[in-house]
């Protein structure tokens, strides 16, 4: 498994960074619901009082990291400081790159039935960053579909095991819909 870096190192962010990890390969073995504290803090090596010193519940450990991994983003993008428009190539490379790089906690997410939190933050990110570029109300409700639809892509990519790199997804998304072979329904048999 793969461990999450941090740019803090104290020591309650290593406590932190323990519990998410021992959260994360208990979910690869039972439902979120049957793990209890004290197994969750015996594989994180940390007491009970660890544990709510930096959260109030299970779920509290995912939308904690969630926004943790969400603001390092930010940071980074900014720090890229790339131009041009929210679905371009290079956006899109920068954010898959992302995400497979963070692929074991958005999986567990998603695998706990939480994904619906990891679009939640993904929508209002998209909209806080871009909404500013244009004011008007449809511009909002195409940012939110174009978010829905990346977490859809990465859901499928997820789902089919990485196959596609970040520059071949960018490029996917990349193409117009125009110059794609029309897809037809075909009932199922």
């Amino acid at each position: 498994m793969e461990k999450q870096k941090s740019s803090k190192n104290t020591p309650n962010q290593q406590t932190r960074e323990k519990i998410v990890n021992a959260l994360l390969t208990l979910i690869k073995e039972k439902p979120l619901s049957t793990i209890t504290i004290t197994e969750l803090t015996q594989l994180a090596g940390v007491s009970r009082m660890a544990f709510y010193r930096n959260f109030s519940t299970k779920e509290e450990v995912f939308s904690s990291h969630l926004k943790d991994i969400l603001q390092k983003y930010q940071e980074e993008d900014r720090k890229q400081n790339l131009q041009g428009i929210y679905y371009d190539r290079a956006h899109m490379i920068h954010c898959f790159e992302y995400w497979y790089q963070y692929r074991d906690f958005f999986d567990g997410l998603i695998h706990c039935g939480f994904g619906n939190i990891f679009l939640e933050y993904l929508t209002r990110y998209i909209i806080w960053k871009w909404k500013s570029t244009c004011q008007d109300a449809s511009q909002y409700y195409r940012l939110s579909a174009f978010a829905g639809a990346l977490y859809n892509v990465y859901f499928s990519w997820a789902y089919n095991g990485y196959q596609e790199t970040p520059q071949q997804l960018a490029q996917i998304l990349n193409v117009p819909c125009t110059e794609q072979p029309p897809c037809r329904w075909q009932p199922a048999r």
